[in-house]
């Protein structure tokens, strides 16, 4: 997994999580759930993430923080990588 950081033009920093697909593609998380994940971070740098708690499109799947990998609660698959 990996973090990228956008400056803005007052040097705001700016988290973005992203995710690598089935076709090796690295796709953004929404701001929503970027923040999610920023501020379970703080709490516990080697916890779970659950997507679900902030895009109802996402609740089936949780970020392992210590593994850094997604994981699919409903089928036990893991996701590919994050970054």
């Amino acid at each position: 997994m990996a973090i990228t950081v956008v400056l803005l033009l007052k040097q705001q920093r700016v988290v973005v999580w992203e995710w690598l697909n089935e076709h090796g593609r690295w796709r953004p998380y929404s701001a929503a759930v970027c923040h999610h994940i920023e501020n379970v971070l703080k709490g516990d740098a080697r916890g779970t993430v659950v997507l679900g708690q902030v895009d109802a499109q996402l609740a089936p799947y949780i970020i392992d923080l210590q593994s850094m990998h997604q994981f699919r609660q409903d089928t036990g698959k893991r996701q590919n990588s994050l970054h």
